[in-house]
């Protein structure tokens, strides 16, 4: 399965090293998705606009086992992520992304650039 990482699973980040090591992604790519960024510094976090509206946000795309899919939905439930799936228009592929309810929780403030690090 596709999954689209935005955050801590990316390549050199810290749970790319316990998650991921050694796997590349197929592609990193603006997508425009129906989702705003936010960060408290430390992660990212995805949430759904409230209309629909689409931002770009950095992300790179892996494709996985189904052993991994589990072992990263495992990781990302206990903070209130769930993955869905989202149609990457600029490929024709729907992919799995990591998203978390709206609002974001006090202390995040918005990525505007879509990318994070910022």
């Amino acid at each position: 399965m596709l999954v689209a990482l935005y955050g801590t699973l990316k390549v050199g980040h810290f749970n790319y090293e316990r998650h991921l090591k050694g796997e590349m992604p197929t592609t990193a790519l603006f997508a425009e998705l129906p989702f705003e960024m936010y960060t408290n510094d430390d992660y990212p976090m995805l949430v759904p606009t409230a209309n629909g509206e689409r931002h770009r946000v950095w992300v790179e795309i892996f494709e996985v086992s189904e052993e991994q899919l589990r072992e990263l939905d495992a990781l990302e439930a206990p903070y209130g992520y769930w993955r869905e799936s989202v149609l990457i228009e600029s490929l024709g592929e729907n992919v799995g992304i990591y998203v978390h309810a709206a609002p974001p929780p006090i202390g995040f403030t918005r990525v505007a650039s879509g990318k994070w690090p910022p």
